[in-house]
């Protein structure tokens, strides 16, 4: 598939079409508005997503491997099942957005917004430990959901778990202190 260019990009999205399976890989797109559009399965891998507005975007599926989405609003936004491979999401806000089957590897949420966001992947595994560690430094999880998942090789010191929901969640293999976990709910998972 044929990469779109800047202008097809503003175009398509001025007349609120569809992004669905394009290739926007490696692309600067900072400061851009995609808020509302369907990404599903487009491939964003590498692509300059610093300071946009993704805010109720469908990004289910989508391939952001390598992405910069520092600073980004993701706010309610769906990100099904896409790959997060080494995608830096630095201090952004990712508020309520829902992640279930993401994959987290390598990813990093430093100081991001993710109070109520939905989390989990229970076939989901890292590959190796520590090997491409996920951090959560400092991130704001308050309210989030985490649903079983195994959470290997993910650095969660200095997070706000304040009421966050840990479902069935294996916390053997990250790196916390208790009192990061204080005012987390917790059911079944081992922590």
């Amino acid at each position: 598939m044929a990469q779109l260019t800047q202008n097809e990009i503003t175009k398509r999205y001025q007349a609120r079409e569809s992004f669905s399976g394009e290739n926007l890989a490696n692309l600067d797109l900072a400061n851009q508005s995609f808020s509302g559009i369907d990404l599903s399965e487009a491939d964003l891998s590498g692509a300059d997503l610093r300071n946009a507005d993704l805010t109720e975007a469908n990004l289910n599926d989508a391939n952001l491997t390598g992405a910069n989405l520092s600073g980004a609003t993701l706010q309610r936004t769906y990100l099904v099942g896409s790959n997060l491979t080494d995608t830096n999401l630095e201090e952004a806000n990712l508020r309520g957005a829902f992640l279930s089957g993401s994959l987290l590897c390598g990813t990093n949420f430093r100081r991001a917004d993710l109070r109520r966001a939905t989390l989990g992947c229970p076939k989901c595994e890292v590959p190796g430990p520590f090997g491409s560690l996920t951090s959560f430094e400092n991130a704001d999880l308050e309210e989030a959901i985490f649903g079983e998942i195994k959470l290997k090789g993910i650095v969660l010191l200095g997070a706000n778990f304040k009421g966050t929901y840990l479902y069935e969640v294996d916390l053997s293999e990250a790196v916390y202190r208790e009192a990061d976990l204080e005012g987390a709910i917790t059911k079944k998972g081992r922590n």
